[in-house]
Order: structure tokens, then C-alpha cells, then sequence
């Protein structure tokens, strides 16, 4: 259900808190799953969800109208992601010197939740970590095209909207990125 908002002649978006409450229960699933995809650190997509909806509630003066409420706060979240992103790269050579016990204890964490169910769930686990490892392999603008198109299932339209690109570019960057990945598969 797409929510559409109401906006007042001076632009401000007509937020109650009620209504504020709802577009969070609505949205914040996507926005974390696109955030965790984006950085695959767990507490990372949930400190930016929570963040992404209090920049979205301070600047709902700023909303226009002119794109729905989910591609306004996936284009915030991706913002988000990309600023936490640069600021890790800058932190990068200060970790080298010495490990981080978290990381350990996360990679232990993540093992145990990979134990097998059942036949399927082994191989559908293991196919998808063999996409998602593939996908890191990609340039960070058809990552995102690719999380946003298959695992949000956006459209091309609201891709190109949130990511404030031209919808010809959201396309070569999905061809790109799928020849890119089809192209890995047959190589293994």
C-alpha cells in the first residue's frame, strides 16, 4: 500500500504522530533489509533504520510530495549507508593495527545461525550466500541497483527516484550487474 501525504501549501508534509507511527511500522522492514544488505553489519541497518526515520520525521518540512514516502526514505537510507560507509573506510587503517574481538564473536554468531534445517535450507543458504558473495564483487552503484531490484523489489522508476538517477542508468546498471554475476556462475 503506497501512502500518499498530504502537503500543505508551505510544503509541510501533514505528519501526526499516529500517522508517523504507521509510515515507520510500514517502511521499516525494507529500510532495514536494504541497510543490512548494503553493509551486512546487523547493528549497523539497525542504528541507520532508527536514524532514517528521525532525519525523515525532522525534515517532513522538506517532503514535497513529488515521490512517495518509500523512495524518500530509501534515497535517506542509502545516504545513510553510503556516509557510514565512507566513514569505516576511514577508520579502516586505524582497525589494521590490532582485532576487533566483536568481529570474532560476530563471525562465530553467524556460524551457528547457518546450521541446516533440512537438505533445502542448506542449499538455498548456500546458493544465496554464493549470490550475495558475488554481488560484493560488484561496483557500489550496481550493488545497490541490485538490492534495491531484488531483494526490495522496487522498480526501475522508484530506483532511479531513490538513487537520483536516470532510469536508463538504473537499467545498464542492472544489465551490468547481472551479466557481471551470470558471468562468475559460469566460471565456477
Amino acid at each position: 500500500m503506497e501512502e500518499t501525504l498530504t502537503v500543505t501549501a508551505a510544503g509541510q508534509a501533514g505528519w501526526t504522530a499516529s500517522k508517523f507511527d504507521e509510515i515507520v511500522r510500514e517502511h521499516q522492514g525494507r529500510i532495514y533489509r536494504m541497510l543490512w544488505c548494503e553493509l551486512r553489519d546487523e547493528d549497523a541497518a539497525a542504528t541507520l533504520t532508527q536514524e532514517c526515520f528521525l532525519k525523515a520525521y525532522r525534515a517532513r518540512g522538506d517532503f514535497r510530495g513529488e515521490s512517495t514516502v518509500q523512495t524518500w526514505l530509501v534515497r535517506i537510507a542509502i545516504n545513510l549507508a553510503r556516509d557510514y560507509q565512507r566513514s569505516r573506510r576511514q577508520g579502516f587503517w586505524r582497525r589494521l593495527r590490532g582485532v576487533d574481538p566483536r568481529e570474532s564473536l560476530m563471525a562465530a554468531e553467524l556460524a551457528e545461525d547457518a546450521a541446516p534445517r533440512a537438505d533445502r535450507t542448506l542449499i538455498a543458504r548456500e546458493q544465496l550466500r554464493q549470490t550475495l558473495e558475488a554481488v560484493k564483487s560488484l561496483s557500489p552503484q550496481q550493488q545497490t541497483v541490485f538490492h534495491l531490484r531484488f531483494i526490495e523489489e522496487l522498480s526501475l522508476e522508484e530506483i532511479a527516484e531513490a538513487m537520483g538517477i536516470e532510469s536508463g542508468t538504473v537499467k545498464s546498471h542492472l544489465s551490468r550487474a547481472i551479466n557481471a554475476l551470470r558471468q562468475q556462475r559460469n566460471e565456477l
